[in-house]
């Protein structure tokens, strides 16, 4: 039978500014939550951070409450010696024993969500033994789950009992391009190592399923196969977020085919702009869309908006896995390879946009990729950005278009002086270490 071989890689990477807010808290009383994307690694960072310092970590089951706290005695009983001889039929017996405990310094909750859905009265008992018992003891309590709007309307809803006794929060960001490339001994230089991350972005877990071979093996194991685990992916993002009806999902498919403007959105579903208000500001809130103005606009100063998928993979699933699925295996290595190049082509201008923190601007009838004010303040980075190997005769065409096309917008007499580039393949490494200075700068 044949087997496929998968690439080897080490299970944990990075997170250094996340550990040091989370050691920061150690020694001191109080609770916190942890969030971020499903399969980010958020159990991976919150067992890590107790086996490391010393503590006592739980992952909640989906079920009944009795059958939860089960669990949660079974585990901890050796920690915690009352739980040997007594075991919890409610919340309010399983703190009124934790209170008489002695307390490691961390106590972990992970898949909290699925506590309160099975009992939503938990967060009650949960406020009165924080209020009450909890400033006895010199522990601190991280909280996290896969569902980014429960934790969300747990700890920043006002009507929730929870709400405003958080003191510490950690988001947990896709991780950069360099950080893919050293966690599966992909050279930073090469473009193939590029499209290869455009597969699947930032998110550890699914490095872990990267198969060998060719960028188009890669794609087709991952996600045109029978079985592929990323083909039903979205699907589970889309449920962990209690996204339900059909506009949300409308929303993301036409987004990934790249309708981006709100009146084109409401036009394709049939509805009117008004009435995407909130399904958008669902899919912002929980990181599955973005929201981009042109350079040095602000909501108050612009209507003009776009949204995007900013994630590589679920643009990839959007933009060409589903148009695409059934005629897969009947198109040619060349045309599977001009779709892979497309897919990359998208990502190449929000990666460059991101590594110089910058945005795109636009006006009737000119756009610009990418315009990001420089770290001295005096010059502005104006880049046209092509996933492309280019000859000295084509960037030089290319800059010089480029020149003309921005002269013509509102803002030019504005910026100057500019810095004018043309970013193209032969800038990746350059580019990916200005993203990793720029993801360290701002603590993502």
């Amino acid at each position: 039978m044949f087997m496929k071989h998968y690439i080897c890689m080490y299970s944990f990477w990075d997170r250094e500014r996340e550990f040091l807010k989370a050691k920061r808290f150690i020694h001191k009383t109080g609770f916190g939550y942890v969030t971020g994307r499903r399969r980010i690694g958020k159990s991976a960072f919150l067992t890590k951070l107790c086996r490391e310092e010393g503590g006592l970590y739980h992952q909640a089951v989906e079920g009944e409450p009795q059958q939860q706290l089960l669990h949660l005695a079974e585990e901890w009983k050796e920690s915690l010696p009352l739980f040997r001889e007594i075991k919890p039929k409610t919340w309010s017996e399983f703190f009124a024993l934790l209170s008489k405990e002695n307390l490691p310094k961390i106590l972990i909750f992970d898949e909290f969500p699925y506590w309160v859905e099975s009992d939503p009265t938990l967060p009650s008992f949960l406020q009165k033994w924080i209020d009450h018992e909890l400033p006895k003891k010199k522990t601190f309590i991280w909280m996290s789950g896969s569902s980014q709007s429960m934790l969300h309307s747990q700890f920043l809803n006002q009507g929730s009992p929870l709400y405003g006794r958080a003191t510490a929060h950690i988001h947990l960001e896709p991780m950069p391009f360099h950080w893919f490339c050293k966690a599966l001994d992909y050279p930073l230089h090469d473009p193939v190592s590029f499209e290869r991350y455009c597969l699947v972005g930032g998110v550890p877990y699914y490095w872990k399923l990267m198969p060998s071979g060719s960028v188009i093996d890669q794609a087709h194991t991952l996600y045109f196969e029978p079985t592929a685990i990323l083909s039903e992916e979205p699907k589970h993002l889309i449920q962990d977020e209690g996204i339900t009806g059909t506009i949300p999902k409308a929303i993301l498919d036409l987004i990934g085919r790249g309708v981006s403007k709100p009146s084109e959105l409401g036009a394709r579903i049939g509805t009117a702009q008004g009435n995407l208000s909130r399904p958008l500001a669902l899919l912002l809130d929980v990181n599955l869309i973005s929201k981009e103005l042109p350079f040095g606009e602000s909501s108050r100063t612009t209507k003009r908006v776009l949204y995007t998928l900013q994630d590589p993979a679920l643009s990839f699933y959007y933009g060409t896995y589903l148009p695409f699925r059934e005629r897969w295996n009947k198109i040619t290595p060349p045309e599977k390879k001009n779709l892979l190049h497309l897919h990359a082509s998208k990502q190449w201008e929000i990666f460059c946009r991101q590594a110089y923190g910058g945005s795109r601007y636009w006006e009737e009838d000119v756009e610009i990729d990418l315009i990001s004010l420089q770290k001295d303040g005096h010059k502005t980075l104006v880049a046209e950005c092509k996933w492309s190997d280019l000859s000295k005769k084509e960037e030089k065409n290319l800059l010089e278009d480029l020149q003309y096309r921005f002269a013509k917008t509102k803002i030019a007499e504005k910026l100057a002086p500019i810095d004018f580039k043309i970013f193209s393949k032969k800038d990746l490494q350059e580019i990916a270490k200005t993203e990793a200075s720029e993801k360290a700068v701002n603590g993502t």
